[in-house]
């Protein structure tokens, strides 16, 4: 069966209709989904409202080359919180051949994989869920530790880890290379950077805002699918906090979508116009010291499974090209 591909791009308004069951497909706020190569003997068509209304990020001229290097994708815009006025000054900067045409390579590429990791995390989980309030678990309490079990590990592992990271040492590197004219001002013609560092203010500001709601309905979804498994409440208890598990997933990649998209199409390529890899380098250095060995290998065994899942080419190079050989070979016995 196809697998639902965990890259989510630019989330909007609408809704995406519901696939096949055996695509496992869920519905959520329609995104442009790289969607992994389809069998040429499976005739079954994959209906994602709107797609073919789809249009090219506008970037920078050299858009393939962008999506390879930088780690982003083509998308379109949607209702991810940041408005016109925002964005067009940021898109203008990316789009500047001010101080040469060429970027950096884009070498943070644990921050995209672990979101990857996370992502496909919280659908699985939301997946469980449902398929818990549709079983029939009278007298089988094993569903129902599962369902907190992998609550336990999403919430309070995988989305704990990335945010740890994102809120002591991400954001201060984007506040640092992007928020300050002095690291902005030289890409910009005049050397005027106000505008600019004003909008990757607010851009910052609203993934922290993404990232302090997750939370708070990370931890509702975890307390309510610890309740779920607790013996003593009656199965009709349990269903209904099962339905609380269920929204609370599915609010939670709401919030996810639209953050992981301003990541893509936004962060990535200002990262990759302004900081040197030597830096981007450094700052990965930081992320292993702050994670731990062993914390570090399992998120890395999560984002393999995510990168290989998706079927992407040019994301499975970037895993090889990234993490040193001996850590490959040893993921499986991880």
């Amino acid at each position: 069966p196809l697998r639902t591909h965990h890259a989510v791009a630019v989330a909007v308004a609408e809704y995406v209709s519901r696939h096949d069951e055996k695509c496992q497909s869920i519905s959520m706020p329609l995104v442009i989904i790289p969607l992994p190569a389809i069998d040429s003997n499976n005739h079954e068509e994959l209906t994602i409202a709107s797609a073919a209304s789809a249009v090219p990020l506008p970037c920078r001229s050299d858009d393939a080359a962008v999506g390879i290097i930088r780690g982003g994708g083509n998308g379109i815009f949607g209702d991810d919180g940041i408005d016109m006025k925002t964005r067009d000054t940021i898109l203008r900067f990316l789009d500047s051949s001010f101080k040469g045409a060429d970027d950096y390579p884009f070498h943070i590429q644990g921050m995209r994989w672990h979101f990857m990791s996370l992502l496909r995390d919280s659908r699985r989980l939301e997946r469980l869920a449902k398929h818990l309030s549709d079983d029939d678990n009278e007298g089988d309490d094993d569903g129902f530790v599962a369902l907190e079990q992998a609550a336990n590990y999403v919430v309070n592992f995988n989305m704990a880890g990335f945010f740890r990271v994102q809120t002591k040492l991400f954001v201060h590197f984007l506040r640092e290379h992007l928020c300050e004219e002095d690291s902005i001002g030289p890409f910009i013609e005049g050397g005027n950077a106000m505008a600019e560092t004003d909008a990757f203010k607010k851009l910052v500001s609203q993934v922290e805002e993404y990232r302090v709601q997750s939370q708070k309905i990370g931890r509702l979804l975890y307390e309510r699918a610890k309740a779920a498994s607790n013996s003593s409440n009656s199965l009709k208890h349990k269903q209904q906090l099962l339905g609380d598990v269920t929204r609370s997933s599915r609010q939670l990649l709401d919030q996810l979508a639209p953050m992981r998209s301003l990541q893509e199409t936004l962060i990535v390529p200002a990262i990759s116009r302004v900081v040197p890899s030597k830096v981007q380098k450094s700052f990965n250095n930081k992320v292993l010291l702050n994670l731990g060995l062993l914390e570090s290998r399992l998120h890395l065994v999560g984002m393999h499974d995510a990168v290989w899942e998706s079927g992407i080419e040019d994301e499975k190079k970037k895993f090889v090209n990234e993490i040193p050989y001996v850590a490959r070979v040893m993921i499986e016995r991880w």
